[in-house]
């Protein structure tokens, strides 16, 4: 095995280490990103997404109520197969409003330049999916 691939492989055992000790679903299929990137992906998850799509992706979070329309449910399995992951991107860092959506999606501008942590946060939001 040559040394990229050693080195690759050496990454994505560190990254689904990470996710395992984090409690993340980081690590899909043909997928890794850097062990720093999906721990930030998962703070952020916890400290801003989860308040309105709740923790397993629901959209149940403890202010869902209080929206209208409701948070999307990230869980969905069929909101999942007609979404592609430039758009789950695009929502993360531009908000609702930018794909004509709720605009009580709020942007992550903090993150457009983190592109490993927008992908690892959508990673995450594909890994709800099976849950």
């Amino acid at each position: 095995m040559n040394v990229s691939k050693r080195r690759r492989r050496g990454v994505v055992a560190t990254v689904v280490f990470a996710a395992m000790v984090c409690g993340t679903d980081f690590a899909l299929a043909g997928e890794d990103v850097p062990a720093a990137a999906a721990a930030e992906a998962d703070k952020v998850w916890t400290s801003r997404c989860t308040h309105c799509h709740g923790p397993s992706g629901a959209g149940d979070g403890p202010v869902s109520a209080k929206l209208d329309p409701h948070p999307r449910a990230l869980n969905d399995p069929e909101w999942q197969r007609g979404v592609n992951d430039a758009h789950i991107e695009t929502v993360i860092v531009k908000g609702g409003s930018a794909v004509r959506l709720s605009p009580f999606m709020p942007g992550n501008p903090d993150l457009a330049s983190k592109g490993d942590v927008v992908r690892a946060l959508r990673m995450k939001v594909r890994s709800l999916a099976a849950h």
